[in-house]
């Protein structure tokens, strides 16, 4: 599996996770962060996950979304959606891209 695709799919699962915590299922352990917070999280994952369908990646310097670093400061440790978004920020910021430039490997 290529970085790409490895962002793709962790990308595309932190994005189902925060839809499930914004509208079916919150934990509560998230009660204290703003939905407005999660909601920006999720544009801006997708415009991640856009940008990897695409395959028009930015520069690496210019990946950084800095979700990462608001989840680390403002979210509970052991929040399991932290953990998902954090990992899918850093394999984005990580990835080369696909071959064929696009998530399955086909033009």
């Amino acid at each position: 599996m290529s970085s790409a695709e490895e962002a793709f799919i962790l990308v595309k699962s932190a994005i189902e996770a925060l839809d499930e915590e914004l509208y079916n299922a919150p934990d509560p352990k998230l009660a204290n962060v703003p939905k407005v917070q999660k909601e920006a999280f999720r544009q801006k994952l997708q415009k991640i996950y856009d940008a990897l369908i695409s395959g028009s990646f930015p520069e690496k310097s210019q990946r950084n979304s800095g979700i990462s670093r608001a989840v680390a400061d403002g979210w509970p440790f052991d929040s399991e959606l932290a953990v998902k978004i954090m990992k899918a920020e850093k394999a984005f910021m990580e990835a080369r891209e696909f071959p064929n430039n696009s998530p399955d490997g086909e033009s």
